[in-house]
């Protein structure tokens, strides 16, 4: 946002204001993938919705909204992120997010390559929500020990 300050001859402050758009994740699902059977041949799918509110007074009414995950705790890029076994066993389980219900479009951190882009609609003086959707998969056959795996991913939304 930017603001203007005119300095009349009489030492009198004046603003202009300006329009303003606020955007901010409202909600945000875990990605939870239930149990992994790793005899399975097939790999484990999942998903979940990033819902972001925009609030718009003055300005473009089309917002153009671009997402970015990062490749989390355990990652070595998008394409390398992994879950690590939270009992401490040592353990990691390779995963995905994916930017199409194929999944074969990595989700990542490069504008205009690996990122998604919607475009929002927002009423002056109101409000719009857009859904972002994160699509995931474990490979299949993954020999690791039993329990609960995590990880953290960073997300972060331009407009």
């Amino acid at each position: 946002m930017t603001r203007t300050l005119a300095l009349l001859p009489l030492l009198v402050l004046a603003s202009v204001a300006q329009a303003q758009t606020a955007c901010r994740i409202a909600t945000a699902s875990p990605l939870a993938f239930g149990d992994y059977e790793f005899l399975a041949a097939t790999p484990k799918d999942s998903q979940a919705i990033v819902i972001v509110t925009c609030d718009r007074d003055g300005g473009p009414q089309v917002l153009p909204l671009l997402m970015r995950i990062d490749q989390g705790t355990g990652g070595a890029g998008p394409g390398g992120r992994r879950m690590t076994h939270a009992g401490g066993a040592g353990d990691t389980l390779s995963y995905g997010l994916y930017r199409d219900v194929a999944r074969s479009s990595v989700w990542g951190t490069s504008d205009n390559v690996d990122t998604v882009t919607l475009s929002l609609s927002v009423p002056n003086k109101g409000s719009a929500s857009a859904n972002f959707t994160i699509y995931g998969r474990i490979p299949a056959r993954q020999d690791v020990s039993a329990g609960f795996y995590v990880d953290r991913v960073q997300i972060t939304l331009l407009y």
